[in-house]
């Protein structure tokens, strides 16, 4: 019989000493059996909150019952903040997830702002300077698009968006008399797939009837949600011509109703259709939850609503803290109230405990056997499972929760796939961007394959004197993609230049760094394509404003991140198997077993933060009885979480 490897938690290092440096405060030997009340396994945003909400801000499990095991040797997953790019080190860049909304993410910004009391930044303050308590935030307006080489540029000078209110013969499009727009056309204004969707003239009776309501900035929060309630249970009903919204995209409904494949075209080239190729039925919901709590009382400092991320320092010295400064905070707190944390443990499998493992591992009444890939194996009470899909299906279908788990659950987690994107940031001794365009904020949208969407105001800048750009050093980002229909301006082009693809079994990070002297041909290459691309995509902005490609230097180093096999999720529509809703079927997967789903992929929100709090919040409410945190609003709370936002 093996012996039973109980590991004592040792004191948490300082918060300042960073999360990878401090985490080594447990291990386990191949062949050891650890047990825990509840395992966590994940070391993402939604596994630390679920360790620090049950240890630490609710106190209802013992620290040293709960054990955290993360695959890598950071904690973060998706959210990923690099700090030691060569030569810019403490230039902290997101290359993962990298803000939250205050008013669309309610439960992310009351942990930040309120409960770790952490500070927050304009996202769209190019030097983070200006403090929250600011009318309002720089815009991010889109301020160039080039689409079929014809490009349209707004007032740069005054960083205002170009402007394509009314069809001009110049567009690149081969429309009809009935899709044009503007004066003296039938159309007031140009048809896209979110104005099909959205809006009071939107082809969803539920959602249209009550959007006047729901935006009306008269109404109080209370009666907002209220209809919010409404407007989701009728949707969560409703159907297009006879198919329940879950089971159609908004792609498929503005096909259907006219949108011809060049004013797709169009409409792709200037926004983010890809994401419209998720069921219709949640985007509707979240549109109609956001419009309530953009209604919700905030603290008296800081803007209304915009998007904002974590900060430190004061004056010249402040500077972006990087996403990751969140989960440091709640993990430090978690280890030195005694959790247990373990990195470096995949997981490759879970399974029911049998009478077996009962005299081998001695595991008591633990219904769960957790095996990792180093031979620990892990018996426990509960298990959060803080994976998306890609780590979920790689534990093989033999493994829990999908060999248990329902027809429908299975169909539902199949109907979740990663939208494929990248990021490239570049870095400079001198930031052109802010001194030669004079682009302190907004973004633009290119056709070339390395550089496709730059933001002037996102990226690591620091700055000798604030206000002197002329002093200011840092990243761009150069590139935010996510697809186009050829592939060539898509994640996937940036993808091809990673060094080793990012897979739930290659233990490889996402990111490739290309440095300017580097002899690696295939970076050289990057490179190349990335410095061509940026003066090509530009030259219509450099052309008016009398500049040269030369006001565009070469960068010392560039750090392109992959998220293309493991990333962001959505979930197609397909036909369901049961009236439960998915963020019911992946809270608790299995009947009768105590697993847990926690991840942006479950939580109802592709892509953001808030998604994999939520999936965590209800699976602590809900299965666990954990009382609801005293800084979360109650009515977020009671319509999110108790009730799954299946309205009423």
């Amino acid at each position: 019989m093996r012996g039973v490897y109980l590991v004592a938690a040792k004191a948490a290092a300082a918060a300042a000493v960073s999360i990878a440096a401090a985490a080594a405060v447990a291990a386990a030997e191949p062949g050891d059996a650890v047990r825990c009340a509840v395992t966590i396994v994940g070391g993402g945003i939604g596994g630390a909150y679920t360790a620090w909400r049950l240890a630490v801000d609710a106190r209802v499990v013992r620290p040293s019952d709960i054990c955290v095991f993360e695959a890598t040797k950071r904690f973060g997953g998706r959210i990923f903040s690099v700090g030691d790019v060569p030569g810019y080190e403490g230039y902290v860049v997101d290359v993962g997830a990298y803000r939250f909304h205050r008013t669309n993410h309610p439960i992310i910004r009351s942990l930040v702002e309120e409960r770790l009391q952490m500070e927050t930044g304009c996202y769209t303050d190019s030097t983070v300077q200006l403090p929250m308590n600011v009318t309002e935030c720089p815009s991010s307006n889109s301020l160039w698009a080039t689409t079929r080489t014809r490009s349209y540029i707004g007032n740069l000078t005054a960083q205002n968006a170009y402007d394509l209110g009314a069809y001009n013969e110049d567009l690149p499009y081969f429309l009809t008399d009935d899709q044009k727009w503007g004066p003296g056309m039938n159309r007031t204004q140009r048809r896209t797939v979110a104005s099909i969707l959205y809006g009071n003239n939107s082809l969803i009776p539920e959602l249209a009837t009550r959007w006047d309501a729901l935006h009306d900035k008269t109404a109080t929060y209370e009666a907002t949600m209220a209809l919010a309630d409404e407007a989701i249970a009728a949707l969560r009903t409703g159907a297009y011509k006879g198919i329940p919204y879950a089971e159609i995209s908004a792609v498929q409904i503005a096909r259907d109703a006219g949108l011809s494949p060049e004013e797709l075209a169009l409409d792709s080239s200037l926004g983010f259709t890809p994401f419209f190729q998720s069921n219709a039925l949640g985007d509707l919901i979240v549109a109609a939850r956001e419009a309530a709590t953009a209604r919700m009382p905030l603290p008296p400092t800081g803007p209304a609503a915009t998007m904002v991320l974590p900060v430190v320092g004061a004056g010249a010295g402040r500077k972006r803290a990087g996403m990751v400064t969140i989960i440091e905070k709640m993990m430090n707190e978690a280890k030195a109230a005694g959790v247990r944390v373990y990195m470096g443990h995949r997981a490759v499998g879970v399974r029911r405990v049998t009478e077996c493992d009962e005299d081998e591992y001695e595991t008591g009444s633990a219904p769960l056997l957790v095996s990792f890939d180093n031979g620990v194996k892990v018996a426990t009470g509960r298990l959060f499972l803080n994976m998306g899909k890609p780590d979920l299906v790689a534990l093989g279908s033999s493994s829990e929760p999908l060999t248990s788990g329902s027809a429908d659950f299975k169909r539902r987690v199949d109907a979740a796939f990663v939208l494929g994107g990248s990021k490239t940031y570049c870095f400079w001794p001198r930031a052109w961007w802010l001194t030669d365009l004079q682009l302190t904020a907004g973004r633009g949208r290119a056709e070339t394959a390395a550089v496709v969407g730059p933001r002037y105001h996102d990226g690591p800048v620091q700055c000798t004197d604030p206000s002197d750009v002329e002093t200011c050093s840092g990243g761009l980002l150069v590139s935010y993609s996510f697809g186009d229909p050829t592939g060539t301006a898509s994640g996937f082009y940036a993808a091809s230049f990673g060094d080793a693809p990012n897979s739930p079994r290659s233990g490889a990070e996402p990111t490739t760094v290309l440095r300017a002297n580097s002899t690696v041909p295939r970076h050289r290459l990057a490179l190349s394509a990335i410095v061509s691309d940026l003066r090509v995509a530009h030259k219509p902005v450099l052309d008016a404003l009398n500049l040269t490609p030369a006001v565009i230097p070469d960068p010392d180093v560039c750090i392109v991140a992959a998220w293309y096999d493991v990333g962001l999720h959505i979930h197609r529509p397909v036909p369901r198997l049961s009236p439960a809703s998915p963020e019911e079927l992946f809270a608790q997967p299995a009947a009768g077993l105590p697993i847990h789903l926690v991840n942006e992929a479950w939580g109802g929100i592709h892509g953001w933060a808030e998604s994999s709090l939520l999936s965590a919040e209800r699976a602590l409410g809900v299965h666990m009885r954990v009382p609801r945190p005293q800084w979360l609003d109650k009515l977020v709370y009671d319509a999110a979480i108790t009730k799954f936002n299946k309205g009423s």
